[in-house]
């Protein structure tokens, strides 16, 4: 609207005006037909009639009411965009294709809703937290709660957490620190990227907790496997770890905060509520005060077990689960090998001691060694061929290095013939150029001197599928660490290696010849962590059972993992699928009830993840899994001395069921417990000095006797927490409203944007574009969907669905008008407000109100009810009263509703915005 001089009160100081020349400013003052004005270029006195009135969205939106279909089109699509993200059953309206399970539903709405939002997730192994956290930022975020979050987890799990993230839940984050990916070489990474998963050892160096505090604070620091977060008691003093000073900082940075960990308790009452004050310092003065006052726990400890949970019609989650332990002896053949293979190894780690930090490189050799060994002689076989190929190369570098030509091409060729004979190659010019191919390879690869990070990642126990797999080629081409005249101790042991089938091959082929004796279409999944082990068992499967198929899971990203599920699950497809570390999580094998474990993680408690593949939430028959286990090996004995210990333990607690099976709730506690007290790989390493395993024995019945106090302690600490309840799922459990909801918005605003969404069966609908080609088939039911990888599931999160919210959610307020019947003959506006209020914590929350005054400025509430069946009268330009009068009055109304529901106390500022408005007359 264009000024005249008569109006020039309302140019008030701070109104904003815009000038045809000087583009938009400020009034500074006005009088006499004339204002100053503050643009860009400088203040400027100029003549009222001059400037043009820029009004704020909501005056935006009451100033352009138009009475028409399209204009009533956008009320609804705006209210329904904005309205969606904010139900109680969002967090159900997930498009990820998971199990959605009730006590994951209500810890996410119940974080969600919650203020200030920091607490510990300290559920079971198996119950999903990786799942609840992916929830409760997929929430946040749709509530416009969540702009910045950063996890932080051990190395071994980033990718892990990348994946499930980004590929299942479509959230956008990306990796700090690694090669190709966010990096803080030359500016604060921290500060320009809103969304990172990070290693905590990454972080904790002070140079990066120095650029995390000069960086915006975070909406929300997730921590996973927390119970490292540790600070203890030493000589009456308190010690904290990087780890845990790194957690103190993001405390302060960061607005929300969670803390996962299964074995949050380590049995150590103080430790404990060290980790508690990450969450709020002031909750307790000292542990025993906690220990005391432990009911306080509750608004702060999420603890659900595997007994707690349950399906939505209240039935038991977890069919039953039979482990049986299989045990067999060395041949002769694979004795002999087997005890040289441990002089090799035993004479690596003394070295790696002798020669202090610049053997620890050669130790992490030693331990990938140790762990192939432990997976099968033919992987370890094929390892030491390859490193004896690397260690031949090595030697020609060297004499090229020292200008000893003859030797250096002695050693070459000699690598030739290795290559030659480990790849297969026949003779001839087209195989020689390969060879030559493979060797110039392996010399860049070797003269790039290998990181010791790389190989530290490599043997961790937390390494994912990725570390794993390279586990193999690390120990092959990490040559610069070595033992003296090594090639010639690798070429004597090749020389024993037994040239007859493993003795658990035959076991394990004798095993599912008589499953399919019983059941020809019996599946089968066999985990086997090495790829030298999984391309020896397909082999050998296929050659003995021609026809069965073997399909392989390996490393991957999320689709290709998903690919080899769905061969898998085909009616006609492979019976075997043998998964590699790729398939400890993140995919679903419940059509199948048999497992075997053909080689042993040395930490048990991934065992545990493995068995969830088959035992989990869908499974209609008892899991059977078969652990196969050299009993004379260093592993077969300590795994089966772990075995013998948590047996005693169960019976002395009653823990044992009728077939003599150790209660699941109890081996989940103890060993999660354990695998914070031992070192896998230092117990492993120093069991090969050690060959009778006093001096591990007596390490592991410390260990194991600490790891069942310690569950006492965290029974007794944890037992007035509250219980998951399915009463607090039933106000959340039904959405067919909700999703009939999102049905409806997608129909209508796909059509504006020239697509067209329409139903194509019950709950089955498909998504066609301007040429009427099929371009999406959505469901709108869970189970349909993860059991069908043709369709996808409708949610809010879908990244279509995600679109259409965004678009319809932002509009321009000069399209929000629209004037309508009266559904009484009154006149009067309807207004969809957008509150946004801030708490103490620094928290928004957003809040949807409906609000309808007649034109003497009383509340209707019958119309606020009515907002749907309003906008599908016939649009009509009616009334006679001033759109900024009922404005003015509606904003009253607003300011009493926001205080009477205690969104925003007296004086506190709150923002609202126009989202919708309705003339009514």
């Amino acid at each position: 609207m264009t000024l005249a001089s008569s109006k020039s009160a309302l140019l008030e100081p701070g109104s904003r005006v815009n000038h045809q020349d000087f583009g938009q400013g400020v009034v500074i003052s006005s009088t006499d037909g004339y204002a100053r004005v503050f643009f860009q270029v400088g203040e400027r006195q100029l003549p009222v009639g001059a400037l043009q009135l820029v009004l704020g969205h909501n005056e935006a939106v009451v100033a352009n009411v138009a009475a028409d279909q399209h204009r009533a089109d956008n009320v609804w699509l705006s209210w329904q965009a904005n309205e969606l993200p904010l139900l109680d059953s969002a967090s159900s309206l997930t498009s990820a294709k998971i199990d959605l399970l009730p006590h994951q539903v209500v810890l996410t709405h119940q974080v969600a809703m919650a203020s200030p939002r920091r607490f510990l997730i300290g559920d079971e192994v198996g119950l999903g937290k990786t799942i609840e956290t992916a929830l409760i930022l997929r929430e946040l975020a749709s509530r416009g709660e969540l702009n910045r979050a950063l996890m932080v987890v051990p190395a071994g799990l980033v990718n892990n957490w990348h994946r499930e993230l980004n590929e299942v839940f479509n959230l956008n984050f990306e990796v700090f620190g690694r090669e190709g990916d966010v990096s803080d070489r030359r500016t604060n990474a921290f500060a320009r990227h809103n969304l990172l998963i990070a290693s905590i050892d990454t972080l904790k160096r002070k140079a990066r907790v120095k650029k995390l505090m000069e960086a915006p604070p975070w909406d929300l620091v997730v921590f996973d496997e927390a119970q490292h977060l540790t600070a203890y008691k030493s000589g009456g003093k308190t010690k904290k770890t990087e780890n845990y000073k790194l957690a103190e900082v993001l405390r302060d940075h960061s607005r929300d905060i969670l803390l996962l960990s299964a074995t949050p308790h380590q049995g150590d009452h103080f430790r404990f509520w060290k980790l508690i004050q990450l969450l709020d310092p002031t909750l307790f003065k000292n542990e025993q005060e906690m220990v005391e006052e432990r009911h306080r726990l509750n608004p702060y400890v999420f603890r659900r077990t595997k007994a707690d949970a349950c399906r939505a019609d209240g039935g038991t989650l977890f069919a039953r689960r039979w482990v049986h332990t299989e045990t067999f002896v060395m041949s002769d053949y694979e004795r002999r090998f087997y005890q040289a293979l441990n002089e090799y190894l035993a004479d690596g780690f003394a070295l790696a001691k002798k020669q202090g930090g610049k053997g620890r490189a050669l130790g992490f050799v030693m331990t990938i060694f140790q762990k192939i060994a432990a997976s099968s002689f033919a992987a370890v076989h094929r390892t030491l061929r390859r490193r004896l190929i690397a260690l031949t190369v090595q030697e020609g570098l060297m004499h090229d290095g020292s200008l000893d030509i003859e030797s250096r091409n002695e050693a070459y060729d000699e690598a030739r013939e290795l290559i030659r004979t480990e790849f297969a190659l026949e003779e001839g010019r087209m195989a020689d150029l390969e060879i030559d191919r493979i060797l110039n390879d392996l010399k860049r690869r070797l003269l790039k001197k290998m990181d010791e990070d790389e190989l530290a990642l490599a043997s961790n126990e937390f390494s994912d599928e990725l570390e794993t797999a390279a586990a193999e080629d690390a120990a092959m081409n990490a040559v610069a660490y070595a033992l003296p005249e090594e090639r010639f101790r690798i070429k004597s042991l090749l020389q024993l290696f037994p040239q007859i089938r493993e003795t658990k091959v035959e076991k394990l082929l004798t095993a599912l010849g008589t499953l399919w004796q019983q059941n020809p279409r019996e599946r089968v999944v066999i985990f086997a962590t090495y790829l030298g082990t999984v391309e020896m068992l397909g082999q050998q499967i296929e050659s003995a059972y021609p026809g069965q198929g073997v399909v392989v899971l390996k490393g991957g990203d999320h689709g290709s993992k998903l690919a080899a599920e769905r061969r898998f699950k085909q009616s006609d497809g492979a019976r075997v699928m043998i998964c590699t570390a790729a398939g400890r999580e993140g995919i679903n094998l419940q059509h199948s009830r048999i497992l075997f474990n053909f080689d042993l993680p040395w930490n048990p408690m991934d065992v545990e993840q493995r068995i969830g593949r088959i035992h989990r939430y869908g499974q209609q028959d008892t899991a059977q899994v078969y652990n196969l286990v050299l009993g004379d090996t260093i592993e077969g004995k300590i795994f089966l001395l772990l075995d013998e210990k948590l047996e005693d333990i169960a019976k002395a607690v009653g823990k044992v069921d009728e077939r003599g099976e150790i209660g699941e709730d109890l081996r989940a506690q103890i060993l999660g417990q354990l695998s914070e007290r031992i070192n896998y790989q230092q117990l492993y390493a120093q069991a090969l000095q050690d060959p009778e395993l006093k001096r591990t024995r007596l390490e592991l019945n410390a260990a194991m006797e600490n790891a069942a106090a310690a569950k006492d302690a965290v029974f007794e600490l944890f037992q007035d927490l509250d219980r998951f309840s399915l009463d607090d799922y039933a106000p959340l459990a039904d959405t067919s409203e909700a999703m009939q909801r999102l049905v409806d918005f997608v129909t209508r605003a796909a059509a504006l944007r020239g697509n067209r969404f329409e139903r194509l069966s019950d709950g089955l609908y498909g998504l066609y574009d301007n040429r009427n080609q099929l371009i999406n088939t959505f469901v709108s039911e869970r189970e349909e969907a993860t059991n069908d990888d043709t369709v996808e599931l409708l949610g809010l999160d879908h990244p279509y669905v995600s679109q259409l919210l965004e678009s319809w959610s932002n509009q321009e307020p000069e399209k929000l008008g629209v004037s309508v019947a009266s559904p009484d003959g009154q006149s009067g506006a309807l207004g969809l407000w957008l509150v946004e209020t801030h708490n103490e914590r620094g928290q928004t929350l957003r809040h949807l109100l409906k609000l309808a005054v007649n034109e003497k400025g009383e509340r209707v509430p019958a119309w606020e009810r009515q907002v749907g069946q309003i906008l599908l009268q016939r649009p009509e330009c009616r009334s006679s009263t001033d759109g900024t009068q009922l404005l003015e009055m509606m904003e009253t109304v607003l300011e009493r509703e926001i205080r009477h529901r205690g969104a925003a106390a007296q004086g506190e500022p709150y923002s609202a915005s126009l989202i919708g408005w309705l003339n009514l007359a």
